[in-house]
């Protein structure tokens, strides 16, 4: 009986094994069927979409260009007027504003006259020049990398705090 009871185990074995074959393969070729059923109507969706989206876009075009012209229609005639408002207002500032600023204009070198004396007495200072300081030659300016002191000493004086040529910036009282 052991002999039988082996054999129906094996066949009932091997059937199970069979079918649980035939069963992982019938599910396999199932799932890559739905699978592709699934991509293709993903597919069709997407088209369909798109040509939804594209009809869409061509019914509302033109009315956007309709309500876009008849606003253009609309405001038209505000602009013209407020560019002649703008205009007339530009006009009448610069006919106030014109004699101002023509005066004005000399106001740079007015300041640069009036503070001077300041200046030529401040920068030698920031330049390590102390025999310049308050002489009404120094310049400080450089060129080409070099500092031009002034005209009479361009690379400063020989003596550090003494300049033979030194001028004050301050203005002299008359001599009575």
């Amino acid at each position: 009986m052991d002999e039988w009871s082996k054999q129906f185990f094996n066949a009932f074995g091997s059937a199970v094994q069979d079918f649980t074959q035939q069963l992982s393969e019938d599910t396999e070729r199932w799932l890559d069927d739905l699978t592709e059923q699934l991509i293709q109507a993903s597919d069709a969706l997407v088209q369909t979409t798109d040509q939804w989206a594209e009809q869409a876009q061509e019914a509302i075009d033109p009315e956007i260009d309709r309500l876009v012209a008849e606003i253009n229609r609309a405001v038209e005639p505000f602009r013209f007027q407020l560019n002649g408002q703008v205009d007339e207002v530009v006009d009448q500032l610069d006919g106030i504003l014109g004699p101002l600023v023509t005066g004005l204009s000399g106001i740079d070198q007015w300041f640069e006259d009036v503070s001077s004396p300041i200046t030529s007495t401040v920068e030698p200072l920031l330049q390590n020049y102390p025999a310049c300081v308050g002489c009404r030659n120094f310049y400080g300016q450089a060129h080409g990398g070099q500092t031009l002191v002034c005209a009479m000493h361009p690379f400063g004086p020989d003596e550090e705090r003494h300049c033979p040529d030194w001028e004050s910036v301050w203005p002299q009282p008359p001599n009575p």
